[in-house]
């Protein structure tokens, strides 16, 4: 397992507050990395699964153990590492509500209101929801309530870097096309991640394995 966090240059003591957890796990070894992030840095913290065998006497089955390590991680403002990615978008088609996915490897999926619980189990087998705009999360916050820990907002971290961000068609509209239907546009959010995004001069968006917490 490898878990990740977000901190300060010059921030020792929220350096030692993360490393605490391992305080309550004494048969987890770690071994710990760092690379620059803008004006912050990673610390990434790699636990040898074969670890985890070790809290058998405790816990009935190694993924017990892992997740119950992980909850109290999120609590410490750690991170796992992200593997895999898909966009989402939704959208009103009049009265409808319509959502879409767009996995790694092009694979688009609509739904509507009648499956939404079927995109929901799809949503939650990926480790990082990349959206637009934070408004499409509001359609499904009630009944997938984790969504905020996976959810990558490119408007954000457009926004970091110009101040505000445009709405999606207007974007589109910058770099010579138009996006109607949700296919469209989950195809545009996908293109936006390999960059360069054209507003007044370029920006390249940070990874999508990045940490969602500030430093």
């Amino acid at each position: 397992m490898i878990i990740q966090t977000l901190l300060s240059r010059l921030d020792d003591d929220a350096k030692n507050k993360r490393l605490e957890v391992f305080k309550s796990w004494e048969e987890l070894g770690y071994s710990l990395s760092f690379y620059p992030y803008g004006d912050c840095y990673v610390m990434m913290a790699e636990i040898p699964d074969k670890d985890f065998e070790k809290l058998l006497n405790i816990f009935s089955n190694k993924d017990e153990a892992t997740g119950a390590f992980l909850d109290m991680a999120l609590e410490y403002g750690w991170e796992p590492v992200p593997k895999t990615y898909l966009v989402y978008h939704a959208q009103f088609e009049g009265d409808v509500l319509k959502a879409g996915i767009l996995t790694e490897d092009g694979s688009y999926q609509p739904y509507d209101q009648l499956n939404l619980e079927n995109m929901i189990r799809e949503l939650a087998r990926y480790d990082r929801i990349v959206v637009y705009s934070y408004d499409v999360i509001t359609y499904i916050k009630d009944v997938y309530p984790d969504v905020d820990r996976k959810v990558y907002v490119i408007a954000k971290e457009i926004a970091k870097a110009k101040g505000k961000a445009p709405y999606l068609e207007e974007l589109a509209k910058m770099h010579g096309t138009e996006v109607k239907s949700l296919e469209e546009k989950l195809s545009f959010i996908r293109r936006l991640l390999d960059g360069p995004i054209k507003l007044d001069g370029e920006i390249t968006l940070p990874p999508v394995n990045k940490p969602l917490l500030e430093c």
